[in-house]
């Protein structure tokens, strides 16, 4: 009869806390704290070995939960231990969301490291777990890569943000009068920028400013005279502030423009090295049009080992693209939210690469606007969220049977309300 050890570890920078559980849910000793570094991970490695052969335990599962990266050593020296290696271990990483709410069925326990060891190993007890960790060492410099420009991307993000916070204290009219279809673009910047305020810019001719703008915007505007009436338009209608504010305010609106220029030279840079990362992994995914280089290395290195899903659904739940019923009686809400307890980067190289196809793939932008008409709001996000669901079958389809993207000439109606 087979005896289940189940080890619970809660990670941290310094040290890992440890909780060893058997299948009925008592402490086979107690609960302990190795460094987190590699005499650490060898003294938890000894003891779970001594544990297994004492207790007469045949197998092995353990979990972790930590913040970041944290825990990304501890299990992979323990996904490669060959001492270890004979109880053929299962090895899961949980999202913190995971064991949240099961903390809720401890209401009598204090909240210390000792005690969420406990409840990870006690969750991973219970069962209905995760996709298993696997040895990802081929696909681990790509990953790192595509992670990385994740974090670039929100960083850029959240200094536009920023930027248009600050835009609306110099020029409050902008964002209603929209002179420029692209705030971002070279002449957006320059009006922003080059001119202290908003009477600066109200007082300047009008054949003037036609000439700033053409020569900011390399002679590209269709009507520069009508996107110089619209600049002066929000020079007139805006707030006026203070000198001593406006200095301030350009200070910031000039730097954050810097920030935003670096961060988007280090993405492009980022994208090089990704493209070229990428072709040492022969694959179908690019053989769609429309995902690309980058959005296919996204999802292909966080899906890792196609075969560790045995369903499009099991993919779908790993990236957390799933929604909740919500319904009582005879009631069933309208409106439910997306799980989000999955895999963020896959998710969101999911959601970006669906994007992209409702542009370039004639199926995906008809089951796009399809959805998209099917409420009256939340309308693009929900249509490319549902979207993004339809494109994981597709990647589920073709790194399974490692087959090329043919792209459909005719459409039928299950082609458009998957």
């Amino acid at each position: 009869m087979s005896k289940t050890l189940y080890v619970g570890i809660d990670a941290h920078q310094k040290e890992n806390f440890c909780c060893l559980l058997d299948q009925d849910g008592n402490k086979v000793i107690n609960i302990f704290s190795v460094a987190n570094n590699l005499d650490g991970a060898k003294e938890l490695e000894n003891r779970i070995d001594l544990v297994m052969k004492e207790h007469c335990f045949t197998e092995l599962k353990t979990a972790t939960e930590a913040a970041s990266f944290l825990d990304l050593h501890i299990v992979d020296y323990l996904a490669s231990s060959k001492l270890l290696s004979k109880y053929s271990p299962s090895i899961y990483q949980f999202n913190p969301k995971i064991t949240s709410g099961f903390k809720k069925a401890y209401p009598d326990k204090d909240k210390t490291d000792t005690v969420d060891a406990f409840v990870v190993a006690d969750r991973l007890r219970f069962g209905r777990l995760p996709e298993p960790y696997e040895d990802s060492l081929p696909y681990f410099p790509l990953k790192r890569l595509t992670r990385y420009r994740y974090h670039l991307v929100s960083n850029i993000s959240r200094e536009k943000n920023y930027f248009l916070t600050h835009l609306f204290l110099k020029y409050s009219s902008f964002s209603d009068v929209k002179p420029f279809s692209n705030v971002f673009g070279k002449a957006g910047i320059a009006v922003i920028t080059e001119f202290f305020s908003s009477d600066e810019l109200a007082s300047m001719n009008i054949e003037e400013l036609v000439e700033f703008l053409i020569k900011e915007g390399k002679n590209r505007f269709k009507d520069p005279e009508a996107v110089a009436q619209k600049v002066k338009q929000v020079a007139r209608e805006s707030y006026r502030i203070r000198p001593t504010l406006a200095n301030s305010v350009n200070l910031i609106l000039s730097s954050t423009i810097e920030n935003i220029r670096a961060l988007t030279l280090s993405l492009k840079e980022v994208d090089e090295a990704i493209s070229s990362e990428f072709k040492a992994f022969p694959n179908t995914l690019e053989s769609v049009k429309g995902l690309g280089p980058v959005y296919s290395a996204g999802i292909f290195s966080e899906i890792g080992n196609i075969k560790r899903f045995s369903s499009h659904a099991k993919l779908a739940k790993f990236a957390g693209l799933t929604w909740r019923k919500s319904q009582s009686g005879n009631f069933e809400a309208e409106e439910t939210r997306m799980t989000k307890t999955g895999n963020e980067y896959l998710r969101y190289y999911l959601i970006e690469a669906a994007n992209s196809l409702r542009v370039h793939n004639e199926e995906y932008r008809l089951y796009y606007q399809s959805k998209y008409k099917e409420v009256p709001k939340h309308q693009h996000k929900r249509a490319l969220a549902l979207t993004a669901r339809k494109l994981v079958r597709l990647v589920f389809a073709l790194l399974t049977k490692n087959q090329l993207y043919k792209e459909k000439v005719e459409f039928s109606k299950n082609d458009v309300n998957f």
